[in-house]
């Protein structure tokens, strides 16, 4: 019989934590786990999960870009309302799928907007009649928050009574857990970093992509070279900030670079900032504007440049593709984790990173020139992290699973003063 693994995923603002949940689904069914994912974000259109992944959605709920607060995507709707439906609807499928694994994406580390669902959860599988392994799925770098020292609190209240596990996806040479949680030795649970995870290392979709990608080079850019700038879901203002940037230098790097620019919007991008990204880029034969790039991973090993924000997922995906790249660092709310990034890898001579005053006056250009005319050495990392992840989780259902069988026969041993029903004559435990 297959192990069972019910992920939860909550995304706000961008689609960031979706799709690093979505690779970490598709590292468990190849494992040969069934696999079941709860959506609570507006999904793209278009959006592929993986074959074999079983997902659910919650009726979404989104954020505005500070992550001040919480609104339904549909409107009309009554947040408490939905936020009741939301929390049975949760329970009722944690109940019926009866998981080995239960991974929360980012919580107790973040979402605490969505404890009123997450506590009644974490109660449920604490007093299942079999108990999953419950796992917290992190990125590398968290939040710095104003109330550091009671942030960390909290989340050690939560974690080392609830949790069996803390699934790090970073490369600890790089980017430690204790960097961003100063009282990560306090955490009682395992702590593992797993390696970072990017999207669409391998399989029949990874190839599909890459025939995508050439097609699009072949067809939309005639084959010639081009650089790349994508903003992520397109809904943040440093993403607009970055597309605007990026437009008005097309006109300098036409007269010095044979290059194309190819822009790409983001599949969340608001239909009235596209239309104002196609009024700057009409009339520019260098400019090939596009609202959306599935098989932008792919892309990123073509360009000879690649100009992005900076959240966890694209810089992953810059990292295993190897990319010359200049990173612009998103800081939502005072929101240093896409700064805390780009600083780490710039120092490992990974990337260059962009300021605010680059995107002013035209000087993106400049940049975009240096990197063009000095390319950076950059050197591979460890992008294993779905599949690292994914067998940690089964070691540890198996761990779980032996315990069950081992404990309800050696307290009834105990009780009954027969040490040696469970252990053998050498005091070893006998197993099957």
């Amino acid at each position: 019989m297959k192990p069972r693994a019910m992920l939860y995923c909550q995304h706000l603002a961008g689609i960031g934590h979706l799709i690093r949940s979505t690779e970490l689904a598709r590292a468990l069914a190849t494992e040969r786990w069934e696999v079941l994912l709860v959506c609570g974000g507006d999904v793209p259109q278009g959006y592929e999960f993986p074959a074999g992944v079983r997902v659910e959605r919650l009726e979404a709920l989104e954020s505005d870009p500070e992550y001040k607060t919480l609104s339904t995507c549909e409107a009309g709707q009554d947040l408490d309302a939905v936020k009741v439906r939301r929390t049975v609807n949760l329970l009722a499928l944690f109940d019926s799928f009866a998981p080995d694994a239960l991974i929360t994406e980012m919580y107790p580390f973040g979402r605490k907007k969505f404890e009123f669902e997450l506590k009644p959860l974490l109660e449920r599988a604490r007093a299942a009649e079999r108990k999953p392994v419950i796992a917290a799925s992190v990125r590398d770098i968290l939040v710095r928050r104003q109330d550091q020292e009671a942030f960390e609190e909290r989340v050690l209240n939560v974690v080392n009574r609830a949790y069996d596990a803390v699934l790090v996806h970073s490369d600890e040479l790089v980017q430690p857990l204790r960097a961003t949680f100063g009282a990560a030795a306090e955490i009682r649970p395992v702590v593992v970093h797993t390696g970072y995870i990017v999207a669409g290392e391998g399989g029949a979709q990874a190839e599909a992509q890459a025939q995508a990608a050439r097609k699009f080079a072949g067809e939309a850019l005639g084959g010639e070279e081009f650089v790349l700038v994508s903003c992520g879901s397109g809904r943040l203002q440093a993403g607009r900030q970055l597309m605007y940037a990026a437009l008005e230098s097309a006109e300098r790097l036409g007269g010095r670079f044979p290059h194309k620019l190819v822009l790409c919007a983001g599949p969340l991008a608001a239909a009235s900032d596209y239309a104002q990204y196609e009024n700057m880029a009409a009339g520019r034969n260098n400019v090939v504007l596009v609202h959306d790039l599935p098989f932008l991973r792919k892309l990123m090993e073509r360009a000879v440049l690649s100009v992005s924000l900076g959240g966890y997922n694209t810089v992953m995906e810059l990292m295993a593709a190897r990319a010359q790249a200049l990173v612009f660092a998103a800081e939502p709310n005072g929101d240093s984790e896409q700064r805390m990034r780009a600083e780490a890898l710039t120092a490992a001579g990974q990337m260059r990173m962009l300021e605010a005053r680059d995107l002013m006056n035209g000087r993106l250009a400049g940049r975009m020139e240096e990197a063009l005319c000095a390319p950076l050495a950059v050197q591979p990392a460890q992008m294993d992290g779905a599949r690292t992840s994914a067998q940690l989780l089964k070691l540890l259902v198996r761990r779980r699973s032996a315990q069950e069988i081992l404990t309800p026969s050696f307290r009834s041993a105990s009780r009954s003063g027969k040490r040696g029903d469970v252990l053998g004559a050498e005091g070893q435990t006998q197993c099957a």
